[in-house]
């Protein structure tokens, strides 16, 4: 069994299984940091030398045991969306716990929900005004983070992504645009495909936080993750069909229809309150942290790219397993998937 060593470079990624904390866990490998991956059932997430350990994100104590020695806790964990009320508080309260106790800064990866309708785009000082009931949540828990930080219990910081896409996500962006341009099928875009977009490419999320977790000097800061200018969802859909060698068909669907499918399709009713961000410009100002960190942001040709290669080459499969180390494991209660 894998010990954790002894260093004060030590990040613990609690939520190691989803596409930010995959990613997440191998850039920090990749810079030489030593890394815990911490998921529900302590899986293999793909990075030679991570260390893997199972833990419950619902239980402070478990999550202080699989978090102790770590210098940087990373909050990665996403709950499946109809259960974000009954466990997202509880697994944040469960993770300020357990980085306060080990004496680490938590890295919370967030998303632009809180700042509601907007007119242009978004900064780490735009005010918080959610108009649906995740953008309340979402603002609530970063209130707790900074709370807490403020309070003195522990350091914090919050990094703010767009609409992610890229390989292992799923979004609204993610799930509509880039299988269907692949295939030749319609592109069935949510809101108006014309407005300026920044979605955030899922290496660059998982690049920001690494960096932020190790460099950000503040006791309670608010980054946004860097982006390569605006586009559009006709533009980013076109770019997909034009790589996948298809031809673009886009059909845009508003909030009436989402809401109206939802009565059929749970995923639907689900998501169809946070539709008003994509019939509004949806940009996130990350330049503050680009600035900050030198942090740059990947193309959107790059990006397309590198998410059709991976649907191309997508051959599942059962995932290694190596031995971990489990603590207070409870299976039933909360997925390791993360952010995206």
């Amino acid at each position: 069994m894998t010990r954790p060593p002894s260093t004060g470079d030590l990040h613990a990624v609690v939520g190691a299984g989803g596409a930010v904390g995959r990613r997440l866990v191998a850039l920090l490998a990749a810079a030489g940091l030593p890394v815990r991956a911490v998921t529900r059932d302590g899986r293999d997430v793909g990075t030679p030398g991570a260390e893997p350990v199972a833990a419950d994100a619902t239980d402070p104590e478990a999550l202080t045991g699989a978090c102790r020695g770590a210098a940087v806790v990373h909050h990665c964990v996403m709950p499946v969306l109809a259960r974000w009320t009954e466990l997202f508080p509880v697994v944040t309260d469960a993770l300020v716990d357990a980085a306060s106790t080990v004496g680490a800064r938590l890295v919370y990866a967030d998303d632009t929900w809180m700042y509601g309708r907007v007119r242009g785009p978004m900064t780490e000082d735009t005010p918080w005004r959610p108009v649906s009931s995740k953008g309340v949540l979402r603002a609530w828990i970063a209130e707790r983070l900074l709370h807490a930080a403020a309070a003195g219990r522990l350091r914090v910081s919050v990094v703010r992504a767009g609409e992610l896409y890229g390989p292992g996500v799923r979004s609204l962006v993610a799930g509509n645009v880039f299988a269907a341009a692949l295939r030749g099928r319609t592109v069935h875009w949510l809101g108006d495909p014309d407005l300026p977009l920044t979605p955030t490419f899922v290496d660059d999320f998982a690049r920001a936080l690494a960096v932020v977790g190790r460099e950000d000097p503040s006791d309670a800061g608010v980054w946004h993750v860097p982006h390569p200018g605006g586009t559009t969802g006709r533009a980013l859909a076109a770019e997909a069909c034009r790589q996948a060698g298809t031809r673009l068909r886009l059909w845009p669907h508003g909030t009436a229809q989402v809401r109206a499918a939802g009565l059929l399709v749970p995923l639907a009713r689900e998501g169809a309150e946070m539709v008003y961000q994509f019939e509004q410009p949806f940009e996130v100002d990350g330049s503050r942290a680009a600035r900050a960190f030198g942090l740059t942001a990947t193309p959107y040709e790059d990006g397309v790219r590198r998410t059709l290669d991976a649907l191309r080459a997508d051959r599942p499969g059962p995932a290694r397993r190596r031995p971990v180390r489990s603590v207070r494991q409870d299976p039933g209660q909360v997925p390791g998937a993360v952010s995206g």
